[in-house]
Order: structure tokens, then C-alpha cells, then sequence
């Protein structure tokens, strides 16, 4: 039987496993990156090294695993983070460490042409200021001489693999000098002199399913993939999340939702649209001629991360679950507002812990924090369906959090609707898989492979006692005091 290999390659860790046709992972490899570097004002950068060497082992892992079935790989996709950018020479060698998408620095605005376009849309200003062209100008302004390519990572990863830097629309998520309906770079320079990104900077596109190339001599040599095998096209790892959970364009009622180091809730659409406020993201899809609608939670399951360093770092993660379990519902008072990382549309905001009394522990803690990421998706959920003009009524969840049987079950109730966890978590691997497959021929399209290749699984209801008493959480504590810290901060 044909097997496929999906690459992805996260904000914490890169992984690369083997699925069959059927959707049945066959081996995995998985490899850590280092900590992100955090430095002031925002800064946020990471090694692109240190990714291609994890990423490297991960697909070198994964293959070994599958010993003498090497023989049946056919295709292999790529799916990473998105908007972590990288200054380049022009032989793809870094200048700088990546600007990674966590990175909260904006750019200077200087340009003529900008008060009456910020006059228009009044959020732009900070749109505009968070290009990672104009970020770059304005932190390194002395390696803007010598950059000769500036490439997002999945590009990067793609010349380490196949010798060529080349991406897909997918992978670059806000304002690019992009024609977003078709999928093609500008044909005139405006844009990309407001953005401070020449287009002779950027990697050539293909569409989503396409091949990007095939496996170097060098990229087989460092991952024992077979040379010559095609490297499919996918896209960042939030629209291959939401193939991987068996969305498809032509099924409106599919929502997806992820609980990974950023949490999301994203579907599909088949005629473009463009929210202005930057509350909802539009992406081009891992599937041909389609696009994502995304909110997102730039800070989601990395915050359980960030608690067990900081607060917890004596106890396992089950052990935190297990007391946090036995706290009651609504943590005695206690909420937690998630924003470690405040989102592009509103960059005043703050992360805060609210309503401590001398009887809160870290049970409690841990508890408030899992129930604010999930009242977070909720108002989510609700701006998306809002902006969607539709109910979303088939939820399905996956990414590192919804391995957590604990967590899933408080996310239905806090949404009082069912959600469906598929056979794998790694639901971006599995899309990434499906666009393989797709490439290769094993399926005539991308809804007959998400058919087979998605099915199975099980559904998680919501429990009717606690969804009554989140629902009063929700409208009484966690929203008035959501909004009210947004004024605050934004004083």
C-alpha cells in the first residue's frame, strides 16, 4: 500500500509521520526546537537552524521507523507555522535569526501616502506596522543592504529540502503585495512599497496540492526521504488543521477547532472576503480555490506550558489536571483573561488573572486557565459565525490540547455543543497527508480523500448541568470582565 509523509512543523516542536492511504499513521518521528528567543518591546525570534535540524531528525526518525516499507513512499507535504520570516542572501543563507509570528514589533510609518489610507480604516495603522518588511527595516535596518530574499519558513524549508525556495498562498496570512482571489504576486509595486517588501524578495507560488519541487540529492542525504519524491504544497498549519479534521469547502456546517500552542476556530468559504477590523484572518486554503476564515488565540495551549514552567514546574501535566479537576467549576471565582499575546486588532491588550482570594491555589489557577482559553473560544466562535453569516453546527477539535480528555469535555461544555475528536490530535499532519495522497493519485480529489482518510473517531458531549453553569459564567463574569480589561488597557 502507497504511503505519504506529512512534515510539520510547529512553534514548539517538528514532526513528520507516515500515513497510508487509509488515514492510518504507520510511524512517527518528533523532535523539539529550542526556546524561543524573547527579548523587549515584543521581540520574539527563532533559529531557523535549530527548525531544520529538528525537523531533519523528525523525517529522518520517521522513515527509519518504517524499515523496509521506505520503498512505498510516494509523496511527501510540508504544513508549518506561518508569518515567521527570515532575511536571506541570496543563496537562502540567513542574515538574522527568523522574525517569528509571535514577534509583536511594528514597523515605523513614515510614507506620505499613508494618512489617507489610515483615514479609511483606522485599524491599519497598526496592520500596516506589523509588516514584517517594515518590522525589519526598523530592527535591522543595517542588513536591509544584503538581504536579497526575504522568506517566510515553509519557503526556507522548502530549499533545504528540494534545493528551491518555493511556497503557496496559504503561507502568507494578513496583507502581502498578494492578490488574494487569484493567488499571485502584484503585478505593480504599490503595495509592497507601503509594505517595504519587494516582490523580488518573495519565494514563486504554487497552488495548494501542487508540487513545490522534489527531494535534493542534499535533502535526501539529511532525511533519508527518497530523492526525487514530490513535495506537495499545504499551506501554514491552521488551514491543513482544518482539512486534517475532514473540512472541506463545499461543507459549510464544518468548524474547526484547534487546541494547539495557538488556539483557533476556523472554516471555510468559497468567495473571498476580508475582514478590515483584523479580528478575523482570511487565508488561502490547504484545498484549491477556497479560503479560511480564522480566530485566533495567539497565545492558546502554550500558555498550559508556560504555567507548568512557571507555577507548576514540581508537578507533571497530569498531575495539574488531576487537582485542577477536583476544583469546583468556575475556580471559585477566579478567571483568567488569556492574552499573553495581545492580537493585531487589538495590541493594548493583557493576559490577567482576576478574582484571588486567600483560599486560590494553583488548582485553581490551572483550572481558570483552561476554562479562560475555552470562554475565549467561545467569543470566538460566536465573531466567526457572526462574520460567516452561518451556524456552525459539526465542530470537530484537534492539536496538542485535545489529547487532554479533560480539557475537550470542558471546551463542549463551556460551548454547550458537541465536539468530534478525530482517530489522530495531529489533525495538521493528517491534512498535510491528504494533500500528499491528493498529489499522488491515491484519491481524484480532496473530498474523496478526507471521506476515507478523516472518517472515524468519536464525539464528545457537552455534559447539560455544567454547560448551564458556564453559560452563566460566560455572559456574568467572563465577558464584563474580558471587556472592561480592554478598556483598561487600552487607557
Amino acid at each position: 500500500m502507497s504511503i505519504v509523509i506529512a512534515l510539520d512543523t510547529g512553534t514548539q516542536s517538528s514532526r513528520a509521520i507516515a500515513f497510508d492511504a487509509t488515514g492510518e499513521q504507520l510511524s512517527t518521528g518528533r523532535a523539539r526546537h529550542p526556546e524561543l528567543t524573547v527579548g523587549d518591546n515584543g521581540a520574539v525570534t527563532q533559529s531557523p537552524t535549530d527548525v531544520w535540524n529538528a525537523l531533519s531528525q523528525a523525517i529522518s526518525d520517521c522513515v527509519a521507523a518504517l524499515g523496509p516499507r521506505r520503498d512505498e513512499i510516494v509523496a511527501a507535504a510540508l504544513t508549518t507555522q506561518r508569518f515567521t520570516m527570515i532575511p536571506c542572501t541570496a543563496d537562502g543563507t540567513p542574515l538574522m535569526d527568523a522574525i517569528h509570528w509571535l514577534d509583536r514589533r511594528q514597523g515605523k510609518l513614515d510614507d506620505s501616502a499613508l494618512p489617507k489610507l489610515l483615514n479609511r480604516v483606522p485599524k491599519m495603522r497598526t496592520i500596516l506596522g506589523a509588516s514584517r518588511g517594515r518590522v525589519l527595516h526598523t530592527v535591522a535596518p543595517d542588513l536591509i543592504q544584503g538581504t536579497e530574499r526575504f522568506l517566510p519558513l515553509s519557503a526556507w524549508l522548502t530549499l533545504q529540502l528540494t534545493g528551491e525556495a518555493v511556497d503557496t498562498p496559504g503561507s502568507f496570512p494578513g496583507i502581502w503585495p498578494m492578490n488574494a482571489k487569484t493567488g499571485e504576486w502584484q503585478s505593480h509595486d504599490r503595495m509592497a512599497k507601503l509594505l517595504q517588501i519587494p516582490i523580488s524578495w518573495l519565494p514563486p507560488l504554487v497552488p495548494a496540492g501542487a508540487a513545490l519541487g522534489t527531494i535534493s540529492a542534499n535533502g535526501a542525504t539529511a532525511t533519508g526521504l527518497p530523492r526525487d519524491l514530490p513535495l506537495v504544497a499545504v499551506g501554514g498549519d491552521k488551514q491543513a488543521e482544518i482539512l486534517g479534521s475532514g473540512g472541506v469547502s463545499t461543507n459549510a456546517s464544518v468548524g474547526a477547532i484547534s487546541l494547539g500552542t495557538a488556539a483557533s476556530v476556523t472554516t471555510l468559504i468559497r468567495r473571498f472576503q476580508q475582514d478590515l477590523s483584523a479580528q478575523i484572518y482570511t487565508t488561502a486554503a490547504a484545498e484549491p480555490n477556497a479560503w479560511c476564515l480564522e480566530y485566533m488565540l495567539n497565545r492558546g495551549m502554550w500558555m498550559v506550558t508556560w504555567f507548568m514552567k512557571n507555577v507548576a514546574p514540581d508537578l507533571d501535566i497530569s498531575e495539574m489536571e488531576a487537582l485542577a479537576k477536583d476544583t469546583p467549576i468556575g475556580a471559585q471565582g477566579l478567571s483568567c483573561i488569556p492574552r499573553w499575546a495581545a492580537p493585531v486588532a487589538a495590541p493594548h491588550e493583557r493576559g490577567a488573572f482576576l478574582g484571588f482570594t486567600e483560599a486560590t491555589g494553583r488548582a485553581h489557577m490551572y483550572r481558570a486557565l483552561i476554562e479562560g482559553i475555552c470562554m475565549d473560544l467561545r467569543w470566538g466562535l460566536d465573531l466567526l459565525e457572526s462574520k460567516a453569516k452561518r451556524q456552525l453546527t459539526d465542530l470537530r477539535v484537534g492539536g496538542g490540547g485535545s489529547q487532554s480528555e479533560w480539557v475537550v469535555q470542558t471546551l463542549a461544555n463551556v460551548l454547550g455543543r458537541p465536539l468530534r475528536r478525530g482517530r489522530t490530535q495531529e489533525l495538521s499532519a493528517l491534512g498535510a497527508a491528504i494533500n500528499a495522497a491528493v498529489h499522488s493519485g491515491l484519491y481524484p480529489d480532496t473530498e474523496s480523500a478526507v471521506q476515507v482518510m478523516t472518517a472515524g473517531g468519536s464525539t464528545v458531549a457537552p455534559d447539560a448541568a455544567a454547560a448551564q453553569i458556564y453559560r452563566g459564567l460566560y455572559a456574568d463574569r467572563y465577558l464584563p470582565r474580558f471587556q472592561g480589561l480592554g478598556r483598561l488597557f487600552r487607557r
